[in-house]
């Protein structure tokens, strides 16, 4: 007697579930363009051109004068017909262009596809185009849109204005999600800002730490209370890498651009935040406070070897980490592995 065959694919259960979404979003799309969604999400799950690791962002709209809705720059690439090989042409010739928050559109209508790049940067402050449709929830009428983001490797966050699906290309344990965390982390680097501008600072930082992150092979981020006494104590344990003679004030400098709208203080915000994403970027730990003054980088903090810690050296140095008076301590692995810890 034969036995009982089980089948269990991936494939069909990420395609029912993009199927699911698109429903619950009230999206009518072709069966093609399921197709090519699991295409674009498999692809940028792990995206590389000509060696170099790449992380587009695509937006899947019904409609492009659905960026009308928020100020915006946008450049058509190529009209094609709507087939599944129309996604995958999309990416190829776009993605190389998607960087400095620039994101892929496609635009699915009538049988076609019409695909090319669109901005939010219309100012160094300026929120990034996934905060400003899908976070502050846009009136969108007709209109429907699906944002396609790489978190992790092999991990992929398909959102829209109802929805939001996880999808996970690995059979690994499911790793936090990037999105959550750098909110978190962006809540408590701006958490002692006063005024009006807070919201704005919290903003910037979640759009450079995405960016930062997204680019660098790990990071270790310590939040420290802005107090004197808590520094001096931090920096006595802390004491082996640079802690900068003035500290760079990025949520004086946000507040400075938004209160002034000069090119002179737009430039000097862009200049001081690429110094931040190589801070964040470089071997050991940068320090920030709770008001968003980068204190320090490069910084290393002895390491307990004997610790029964899963990881490398940056692993433990994040276990070392949490014994400082630090409020916040963050991690990412080369691999994508995310550990937040919070002492409060």
């Amino acid at each position: 007697m034969g036995k009982e065959q089980k089948r269990f694919s991936l494939r069909e259960s990420i395609l029912s579930n993009i199927g699911d979404f698109f429903f619950g979003e009230q999206f009518n799309i072709p069966p093609d363009t399921k197709i090519g969604i699991l295409e674009l999400i498999n692809q940028i799950s792990d995206y590389y051109e000509e060696g170099v690791h790449l992380y587009p962002e695509v937006i899947i709209t019904n409609d492009i004068n659905i960026f009308k809705t928020i100020p915006n720059r946008l450049f058509i690439v190529k009209e094609s017909v709507l087939d599944i090989d129309g996604f995958k042409n999309a990416l190829k010739l776009c993605a190389p262009l998607a960087i400095n928050n620039w994101v892929i559109f496609i635009e699915v209508k009538n049988n076609n596809l019409t695909f090319g790049l669109v901005s939010a940067e219309m100012t160094e402050t300026s929120l990034s185009l996934y905060t400003q449709l899908i976070d502050s929830q846009v009136e969108l009428g007709d209109m429907k849109l699906a944002y396609i983001k790489c978190l992790a490797s092999k991990i992929v966050e398909l959102v829209g204005i109802k929805s939001r699906v996880i999808v996970a290309l690995t059979l690994d344990d499911e790793k936090k999600v990037l999105n959550d965390e750098i909110s978190k982390l962006s809540q408590e680097v701006s958490k002692q800002c006063e005024g009006e501008y807070k919201d704005k600072t919290k903003a910037f930082f979640e759009k450079i730490l995405n960016e930062a992150i997204k680019t660098g092979h790990g990071n270790l981020i310590g939040i420290i209370n802005d107090d004197d006494d808590t520094i001096q104590q931090l920096k006595e344990k802390l004491n082996d890498g640079i802690y900068l003679d003035s500290s760079i004030d990025i949520a004086a400098l946000v507040r400075t651009a938004e209160q002034e709208k000069t090119n002179e203080t737009s430039v000097t915000l862009k200049a001081y935040t690429s110094i931040l994403i190589s801070m964040l970027n470089h071997d050991g730990i940068t320090i920030i406070t709770d008001k968003g003054r980068i204190l320090g980088y490069h910084l290393f903090v002895k390491s307990d070897d004997n610790a029964d810690v899963v990881g490398g050296a940056r692993a433990r140095a994040f276990e070392s980490m949490k014994k400082l008076d630090l409020k916040v301590c963050f991690y990412r692995s080369q691999d994508g592995n995310i550990k937040y810890y919070s002492h409060e």
